[in-house]
């Protein structure tokens, strides 16, 4: 299926013609019918919730069986029923929020999107992520449902990734900051600083080489594709360097005339979607009975921590490492007897109810 072209006035196609001297780019594109298709059989889906399940359940009851206790039934027995709704009504904000955030990206295209269609979208990468791989199986997904809406895959590559970067850039930038107020202990707080630090700085050089130097990109691309047979991993990083430049008309489509104020707008939605979102693990600890208002912003700054470590683990939702990094993490805040069941809780709000939702949008998009 073709989307179709954006209407861009002639001066701006002519100035982005690209130089006879340099490698063509690699046009972004939604995957075709029968790629999401094919993503989408049973056999795969069946293969990718296997993992998935197997890998959670794994750490799920690992973390219950040196957590639990007979103190664990009396805290069962105290539970706030008022704090765990808190937690879906923010569960229902944090994903009306996002939506809006996509949807006001959208409006610095030529084709606009709604809170809910823009909710859906997100919703399945949430699915995709659950069950591919370093979480990247989403947007081939996105970028087909956006397809079918009219929106150019430029466009909506564009707006997918101005929401990314508002994110995980207020993300990464505040995690080291908290790692250190944190205080927590020594070898721990190394190795994520370490880590952090290392993803920065990779990001910070691509984007540089993707604003500056494209030449050296397309270098690079065409160095990884002149293999006769690449192997997935060279498949994957020739897709990838395609993209760089691609994702750098995407950044500046966001500071022509009256984009900016967009994504000032979709700014202020990341830091209220953030709010929520890490909201709910506080909501979580209060309906477990085990919050204090002291501890409120620590709970904030360990969830922010933990996002800016997982996003790049390589098990298909971050499974394992995140039910792990939690309960290591909120042990400094979480009685032991209570802690399995928090974790539990986090997972289900955090991740697992996006998921599920996901993949019935996703079903429902390819069936259309």
């Amino acid at each position: 299926m073709t989307a179709p072209q954006s209407a861009d006035p002639p001066g701006e196609r002519e100035a982005r013609t690209p130089d006879p001297q340099l490698p063509p780019p690699i046009e972004a594109r939604p995957a075709s019918e029968e790629e999401v298709r094919e993503r989408l059989r049973a056999r795969n889906i069946r293969r990718g919730v296997r993992v998935f399940v197997i890998i959670g359940v794994v750490a799920a009851a690992a973390v219950i069986a040196f957590t639990v206790s007979g103190e664990t039934r009396e805290g069962l027995g105290r539970l706030k029923p008022h704090w765990l709704a808190l937690t879906v009504l923010l569960w229902l904000v944090a994903t009306g929020v996002d939506g809006a955030r996509l949807a006001v990206l959208s409006r610095a295209g030529e084709h606009r999107i709604g809170i809910v269609r823009s909710a859906e979208i997100i919703l399945v990468g949430y699915f995709m992520a659950a069950i591919t791989p370093f979480q990247v199986g989403g947007l081939p997904l996105q970028l087909y449902s956006m397809s079918k809406w009219g929106i150019s895959p430029g466009k909506a590559s564009a707006m997918l990734l101005a929401r990314g970067i508002l994110f995980y850039g207020m993300v990464f930038a505040a995690a080291p900051f908290i790692a250190v107020h944190l205080g927590v202990s020594s070898v721990l707080l190394k190795v994520l600083a370490t880590y952090i630090a290392i993803i920065i700085a990779g990001g910070a050089v691509f984007v540089i080489l993707t604003l500056f130097f494209p030449q050296v990109v397309a270098c690079w691309r065409d160095r990884l594709a002149a293999k006769e047979k690449p192997g997935r991993v060279r498949r994957l990083l020739v897709r990838s360097l395609g993209e760089f430049g691609h994702f750098a008309d995407g950044l500046k489509l966001y500071f022509r005339g009256r984009n900016i104020w967009y994504l000032l707008v979709a700014a202020l939605l990341t830091v209220a979607y953030g709010l929520s979102y890490f909201g709910m693990t506080a909501a979580i600890l209060g309906g477990l009975g085990v919050l204090h208002s002291q501890d409120v912003l620590r709970v904030l700054g360990i969830n922010n921590l933990l996002v800016a470590v997982l996003l790049y683990i390589p098990t298909p939702g971050a499974g394992g490492v995140a039910e792990a990094g939690a309960a290591a993490l909120y042990a400094m805040l979480c009685p032991r007897y209570m802690l399995g069941v928090f974790v539990l809780l986090w997972r289900l709000f955090s991740f697992y109810i996006g998921a599920f939702v996901g993949g019935a949008v996703a079903l429902k998009h390819v069936a259309r």
